[in-house]
């Protein structure tokens, strides 16, 4: 028997895994019960403060997050995660009457919102396409491990649109030995040019 790519523990992909922050223990069940008919693990939290508490120890997840919370508000908890380690997607769940502050969260940098009363299918939808974007920055990271700690250098180096001469001189490097870094980091990322390689280099946030 040929062993598969994962038969390995220490190689498994980690769980898909989601946070509930709202304060209505009945609607955290009815969530966690959906999700895990899913494959989604979940951990419940009742307030903002609740979930930054260990924050930055726990896996990459999706966060379900209620804009009316007691104590600090989902909008102000979404302004916190935006500034924290590790880059967790967020969602915000809104009543009727919250819809315009989902629409702010959104604008804020939240990936969705979803209101209340919701169906199961469209709850689904939204964490599934919230997790494909922490799928998607995990292979990114990947990626860029690639790199040297010499070319990542390189790499942010010319992230303000300097020329090889510039970069040669911040590095105390030759411009030869620059575009040799250059030519490794085109290969080892799969791209064409400078632009693509910044390019995705901002989407993995190497460089800002």
């Amino acid at each position: 028997m040929v062993d598969g790519p994962f038969d390995d523990p220490g190689q498994q992909p980690p769980p898909r895994r989601a946070y509930v922050v709202d304060d209505d223990a009945a609607l955290r069940r009815t969530i966690a019960r959906m999700l895990a008919g899913a494959g989604i693990e979940t951990e419940e939290f009742d307030s903002a403060e609740a979930f930054l508490t260990g924050y930055s120890a726990r896996q990459a997840g999706c966060v379900l997050l209620d804009v009316r919370l007691p104590g600090m508000d989902g909008l102000e908890l979404l302004e916190r995660i935006a500034a924290l380690p590790p880059p967790n997607p967020v969602v915000m769940v809104s009543g009727f009457g919250d819809i315009p502050s989902a629409v702010r969260a959104v604008r804020m940098g939240a990936v969705d919102f979803i209101q209340k009363p919701f169906r199961k299918e469209a709850m689904l939808e939204v964490v599934c396409r919230a997790l494909e974007k922490i799928e998607a920055a995990t292979l990114q990271e990947r990626e860029f491990e690639a790199l040297t700690p010499r070319e990542r250098d390189v790499l942010i180096a010319f992230g303000d649109g300097a020329a090889n001469k510039i970069v040669a001189a911040r590095l105390g490097l030759s411009p030869r030995t620059v575009e040799m870094h250059r030519a490794r980091i085109f290969r080892k990322l799969g791209v064409a040019n400078l632009p693509q390689a910044l390019l995705r280099a901002r989407d993995a946030g190497i460089i800002h």
